[in-house]
């Protein structure tokens, strides 16, 4: 994701089903630890992703629009039209948020 229309068009996305919004930075350890999991859980979970160091003002329009406060690396999840959760740095694991994806799925 790279403006809001982006990102508008993630949050009209998780009205059908979850999603997870994944801030992070390319040049952080923690991130490049939490790429990796994202990378695994991306083949059963829609993932929007944001490079924060080009994106800045679009991480700040996300913290603000969810209502959830800005960290790096963060997978953000957000379910009709709503922030649910967040993760930030090592609690990013691909099977927890497939766990959590799954639940929203089977609640709705």
């Amino acid at each position: 994701m790279s403006t809001s229309e982006d990102l508008t068009a993630a949050i009209a996305a998780s009205q059908d089903q979850p999603i997870v919004i994944f801030k992070h930075s390319n040049s952080c350890p923690f991130s490049a630890r939490a790429q990796v999991q994202i990378s695994e859980a991306k083949h059963d979970i829609e993932i929007y992703g944001i490079v924060i160091q080009y994106a800045k003002s679009l991480s700040t329009e996300i913290a603000d629009r969810l209502e959830v406060a800005h960290k790096s690396p963060q997978a953000i999840v957000v379910h009709k039209g709503k922030a649910v959760s967040d993760y930030w740095r090592s609690e990013i694991q691909e099977d927890s948020l497939k766990e959590e994806i799954s639940t929203l799925t089977e609640a709705a």
